[in-house]
C-alpha cells in the first residue's frame, strides 16, 4: 500500500506541475513545448501510470481497477511514443490530423469505457478506488469531447490540457493523501 501511495503522489504533483506549465506559460514558449509537442508528459504520465496499474493489482481491494488502470497507462505511452518519435506531426496536416483524432478517440473510449466499467464495479461491491476512477474517467471523457468541438488553436488546446492536467493531478494527490490517512476504511 506505501507504494501506491508513494506513485499516487507523484504522479498528482507531476500533474499539477504541468497544469501550471500549461495554465502560466504561453503555448509558445520552449519549456510548454519540450512538455507537450514531445510527448515528454504522456510518457512520464504513461510511465507513472503503468506503475500505479502494478501496484493496484497487488492490492487485494483495488485489484479489480487494474485492467482499466493498464489500459489508460498503455494508451498514454502511445501517445507519448507517437509524440515523441514524431515532434512535428502537428505541423503536418494529415499526421495532425491522424494523431488528435486518434488521441481524441483513445480520450472519449477510454472516458466512457471508465465510467462504465467503475460504474458496474459499485454495483457489484468493489468500492477501492471508486471515486477516484469515476473523476479520472470523467475528466478524460470531458477532454476529448473538448478537443472534438473545437479547441483548434495551439492556446486553446493547451489551456484545456492544462485544466485537465490540473484536475487530474489534484484528484491523485488528495487520493494518495486519503490513502495514508486511513487505509483501511479507504472508500476511494
Amino acid at each position: 500500500m506505501p507504494a501506491l501511495r508513494v506513485l499516487l503522489l507523484l504522479r498528482g504533483a507531476v500533474g499539477v506541475l504541468l497544469a501550471l506549465v500549461a495554465l502560466l506559460a504561453p503555448a509558445s514558449t520552449p519549456v510548454a513545448q519540450a512538455l507537450g509537442r514531445n510527448g515528454l508528459y504522456a510518457l512520464c504520465d504513461g510511465l507513472l501510470a503503468l506503475a500505479v496499474a502494478f501496484s493496484l493489482s497487488k492490492a487485494a481491494r483495488f485489484n479489480w481497477l487494474f485492467v482499466l488502470a493498464l489500459v489508460d497507462a498503455l494508451i498514454r505511452l502511445a501517445i507519448g511514443a507517437v509524440a515523441l518519435a514524431y515532434p512535428d506531426i502537428e505541423a503536418r496536416i494529415l499526421g495532425s490530423v491522424a494523431f488528435v483524432g486518434g488521441t481524441v478517440t483513445a480520450c472519449i473510449a477510454l472516458g466512457a469505457v471508465g465510467l462504465i466499467y467503475v460504474l458496474a464495479g459499485r454495483r457489484a461491491g468493489q468500492r477501492g478506488g471508486a471515486a477516484a476512477a469515476l473523476f479520472v474517467s470523467a475528466c478524460t471523457l470531458l477532454l476529448g469531447v473538448g478537443l472534438l468541438i473545437g479547441f483548434g488553436s495551439a492556446e486553446a488546446r493547451h489551456l484545456l490540457i492544462g485544466l485537465f492536467a490540473l484536475a487530474v493531478g489534484l484528484c491523485l494527490l488528495v487520493t494518495g493523501f486519503r490513502l495514508k490517512s486511513s487505509p483501511a476504511a479507504f472508500p476511494v
